[in-house]
């Protein structure tokens, strides 16, 4: 697509649905509600908003650049077990996730990735500070908004790269799911530094407002009971579906069943996810249950329907 003004490009989108006038007049604060949740705030867009963050997402966001060689999370195809199956032969595995992911991602942070993209927006910079005002709550990016998972994915682009580059020069696997962050290798003295330079990555690409999460900092050998993500790594190589998960699984298609507010808030509150990304990762484990438990699968089958199982499989293959 030729670069095009912006307002060309919302005016094709929308024609009289909205005036471009009040796309570029909307104040943000006063179109989402906060919702308390355990301890954090998921933030609800108006419809009004929600509509503004798909042509943002649709002609802007789904052309910035992710390392898809290592980042997993919030792509369309993407899925846990893919940032699992890499480390399925090493024999040491450093686990951590990042504190506070999102509320870490800055409005500085986004607009300097905005500025160096290469997307259909001819004239980005005039609209620019408008656009991250409509992406961020108080200066950084808001768990509930559409937006968010894309953008963090985005904002981590350098962040990925350096730290992918030092794994590929010292042997070691890396791969993000989110916030989540996983590096293998062949021996545990191979890694004994690893979230030393992982920090030190941190700091070089994106300064000190990203934190490893010491409490879910983890080193582990083959040997003991390796658990990536929710999967199980066996010495053999083998990758198996957890018992835990499988208990998870259940939990979640209970309440997309019953109960889909529920469920939209322990999405958010567990993984910083908005309900579709949440229903695509759920999708892709009720597919990797399938590929090696096909009696397993029957059996939810009978406790959830045909029909809900077979929309999720229907999800993950097209």
């Amino acid at each position: 697509m030729n670069p095009q003004p912006l307002h060309q490009l919302f005016d094709a989108m929308y024609h009289d649905k909205y005036r471009f006038d009040e796309f570029l007049a909307l104040k943000p604060e006063e179109h989402y509600s906060p919702i308390p949740w355990k301890s954090r705030t998921i933030y609800k867009p108006s419809p009004t908003l929600k509509d503004f963050h798909k042509f943002i997402t649709g002609f802007l966001l789904d052309y910035l650049p992710v390392n898809d060689s290592v980042s997993f999370a919030y792509r369309k195809g993407a899925s846990l077990l893919q940032a699992v199956t890499p480390h399925a032969y090493s024999r040491a595995f450093f686990q951590t996730d990042l504190e506070r992911f999102f509320e870490s991602i800055t409005s500085s942070l986004i607009r300097r990735v905005l500025d160096q993209a290469s997307t259909p927006v001819a004239d980005l910079a005039e609209h620019v500070e408008h656009i991250v005002r409509l992406l961020t709550i108080e200066g950084a990016l808001p768990i509930g908004y559409s937006t968010s998972p894309i953008l963090s994915n985005a904002c981590l682009l350098g962040f990925d790269a350096r730290l992918a580059a030092t794994s590929c020069a010292r042997n070691w696997i890396y791969t993000r799911y989110a916030d989540d962050i996983i590096i293998s290798a062949g021996s545990r003295a191979a890694i004994n530094d690893v979230g030393q330079v992982v920090e030190e990555c941190l700091r070089a690409e994106l300064g000190d407002s990203f934190r490893l999460n010491q409490d879910k900092t983890k080193l582990t050998t083959i040997g003991r009971k390796v658990k990536l993500l929710g999967f199980v790594v066996l010495p053999t190589g083998g990758i198996v579906v957890d018992r835990n998960v499988r208990d998870r699984v259940e939990t979640l298609l209970y309440f997309y069943v019953t109960d889909r507010s529920r469920l939209a808030k322990i999405f958010a509150e567990e993984n910083d996810e908005v309900m579709e990304a949440g229903l695509e990762r759920l999708s892709g484990l009720i597919s990797y249950v399938h590929s090696v438990d096909e009696a397993y699968l029957e059996k939810m089958r009978i406790k959830f329907g045909s029909t809900v199982i077979d929309s999720f499989l229907h999800k993950t293959a097209r």
